[in-house]
Formats: structure tokens, sequence, C-alpha cells
């Protein structure tokens, strides 16, 4: 989560989509939770849940088509035109919730093959790492993007907004986590402006405890109405993150990573006295 450095700097943020899809309620296949070892069984289950995961990688990687294709610096290809051939899974320690797979896409066009990587639980979606495809890194008004997730209902695969799905599955009362040195404390204490970091404008958050570089976070109160609010005004990204362990991360009842940023200088002065009140009531790193 990278630090936001004082320097004198303006600048009126703007994002693509100010408002997003609102929802009365996370889908309950979000919650359900993925066991590895049964993907590696050659079982009808087995078979069944592989191709649930091809018909949802397909459905979020086609939802995406747009965020995906502006995100990269090469080879700009549309998802729309590409199918679904085959997914598997990625070993790894931290795939009992959501496990990383490898989709192999086949081009309508032309029969080219290309892979992806999405991260599935058997009954919902996201693409991986959606932070990978942020724009305008040394802006001062950054792009906030808007990411939609893939879930099954019945025989049927929806799509929702990622950022409205994760921040519902909240409780009430939460924390903002964020590991920052004593320069950007002092930035939030002294009124101090805001520079563009390596990021552009932006300043990164995870949700009630994240460890970085081995490092204790700070814990700033918060609530998920306010970050609900913060969302729907195109103040916040919502992004889905690195796998990390259970011990250096909270996953909340949606068993997958996410980071909360902050985008654009208007986001960080709404920030502010929070963060200061914080601060200055002598709130140090999670012990």
């Amino acid at each position: 989560m990278t630090a936001v450095l004082p320097i004198h700097s303006h600048g009126a943020h703007s994002c693509e989509h100010v408002f997003a899809e609102e929802i009365p309620s996370v889908p309950r296949g979000f919650y359900k939770r993925l066991i590895s070892k049964s993907l590696l069984e050659q079982s009808t289950a087995s078979d069944t849940t592989k191709a649930n995961i091809a018909k949802l990688a397909e459905t979020v990687l086609h939802a995406n088509s747009k965020e995906i294709e502006l995100g990269r610096a090469y080879n700009r290809l549309r998802m729309t035109d590409f199918l679904v051939e085959e997914v598997k899974l990625i070993p790894g320690d931290y795939v009992d919730g959501y496990g990383l797979f490898i989709v192999k896409l086949r081009s309508k066009i032309d029969g080219d093959i290309e892979f992806e990587r999405i991260r599935s639980n058997g009954h919902a979606a996201f693409i991986d790492l959606s932070f990978q495809y942020r724009q305008d890194m040394k802006s001062a008004e950054p792009v906030v993007k808007r990411y939609k997730a893939s879930y099954l209902e019945n025989d049927s695969v929806k799509t929702i907004d990622q950022g409205e799905v994760f921040i519902s599955s909240l409780p009430e009362q939460i924390k903002l986590s964020r590991v920052m040195n004593q320069i950007e404390r002092e930035q939030w204490l002294e009124d101090q402006p805001f520079r563009i970091g390596s990021f552009g404008a932006r300043t990164h958050f995870a949700v009630n405890y994240f460890k970085f570089n081995r490092q204790q976070p700070y814990m700033i109160p918060y609530s998920r109405q306010q970050l609900l609010e913060a969302y729907r005004r195109g103040e916040v990204e919502i992004n889905t993150y690195n796998a990390t362990s259970h011990t250096e991360m909270w996953h909340g009842k949606i068993d997958l990573e996410f980071e909360i940023v902050f985008a654009g200088f208007k986001a960080m002065d709404t920030l502010r006295p929070l963060m200061k009140e914080s601060l200055q009531q002598g709130i140090l790193p999670f012990q």
C-alpha cells in the first residue's frame, strides 16, 4: 500500500462512472467456499464445477472487456472476441476460498489462443488483480474504475458491480488499514498538501488488517455506509488483490482479498479529517 508524500499540488477529481449500481443484498453464492482438492479429483462433481467456472469466467471477462483493454499497455485484446475453452486451477497456498484459475481462450475471429486469470469459488468469479488495469499513473485526476463480478443464479450467469458486492458484504463498522511511515503520518496530521505518487493521486487501504512489508498497519475507524457513499460518489475504487495469508489480511465474508483506493485529491481531502482525528488520538499500529 503506497505512501503518499506531501508536496504542493492541486487537482479536481474525475471518474469514469460516478454512480455505482446499487444492490439490495449480496447473492449467497459469493459467500461459498471452494475446497481446492475437490477440483483435482476426476469426478462428476469436479467436472460440473469446472464447467460452471468456465461459464463464470467467460461472463466476467466479457463484462470487463473494456476495462481490461484500456488498462493494458500492450496487445489490447477485446475479451468479447474470445470464448473460454478450458479452465485450470493454479495450485497455491491460499486457494480454499476463491481459487486462482488460468483460463484458456480461443478467438472467434482467427482461432488464436490467449490466456487470462480469474478468481472463483465455483459459484461466483472476479477478474484477478483488477488493480493492474488502472490508468493515469501520474494523474491528479485518476479515472476511477468500476469492475463487474459474475455469479450463478439457478441455471443463469449474471453480473454485478464488484465494489458494491464487496462493500455490501462488510459489517456495519470497519477499520481502514494502512501502513505508513512517519513522514506520511505528519502529512495527515499537519494538513500538508498531497503529491502525485507512483500510482497517481491514490491512497490505498485494506479493511481491518493488512501487514505490508512485515510492518503493522494503522487502523482508522470507518463504517460500511461511509465507504458505500464514497464509492457511489466516484471517490473510491475497489480492486481484487494478491492472494495473501489469513494471518496477514482480514478477508471478510467474501473470502477474497480486496484493496480500497481513495482516488484524487478531493477524495483524500474528504478522508483527511478522519485520518487526522484518529492519529491525534494516538492510535498506534495494530498489535
